[in-house]
Parts: C-alpha cells; sequence; structure tokens
C-alpha cells in the first residue's frame, strides 16, 4: 500500500509512465542495493582469506574453532542470500521484458 502510494506519486511527477513500471523500478533499485551489499561482504572474507569459500570450507573442515565456524557461517550465509538475491533480480528483469 505504501509503495503504490510512492508509485502514484513518482508517475504524477513524471518521472514513470505507470505505477507498474515505477513499482518494479523501486525493487530493481533495493534489490541491486542487496546484491551490492553481500558482493561487498564476500569480497571482505575473500580479502581476509586469500582464497574463496569453498577452499576455506575444505581448509576448516573437521578442525575449525567455534570463532572459526561462526565467521564461516556468517560467509556462508552472505553467499547464499547474494545468490538468492541475484535470482530474484533475473526473474524481475525476465518478467519485464
Amino acid at each position: 500500500d505504501i509503495l503504490e502510494k510512492v508509485a502514484k506519486g513518482m508517475v504524477a511527477a513524471g518521472v514513470y509512465k505507470d505505477v507498474k513500471a515505477a513499482i518494479q523500478a523501486l525493487a530493481v533499485e533495493q534489490i541491486e542495493r542487496k546484491v551490492a551489499a553481500y558482493q561487498k561482504q564476500l569480497q571482505k572474507f575473500e580479502r581476509k582469506y586469500h582464497h574463496g569459500l569453498e577452499e576455506h570450507s575444505r581448509l576448516l573442515e573437521g578442525k575449525a574453532s567455534m570463532q572459526e565456524e561462526e565467521e564461516w557461517m556468517e560467509w556462508k550465509g552472505a553467499a547464499v542470500m547474494l545468490d538468492a538475491w541475484q535470482s530474484a533480480l533475473q526473474e524481475l528483469l525476465n518478467s519485464a521484458a
């Protein structure tokens, strides 16, 4: 409801041709922010360890401390969320075509 009000205001201001286009543009922008944030988080881990998640997982297997396990879970979670948001973006862009 709030998003629709914002979209209608943007249409009235001439920013978008219709409500659907406005909502879609707002959604794309938000998803792109999420993708960028998760990419940044993954890059932080890759710079810290000088390798990717798969390599890190292999190196820690069976010998991770609690702290290493927690950090691995954060890294893995960021990777999963990045994939999810990238898929959502792709679906949204495909539906717009």
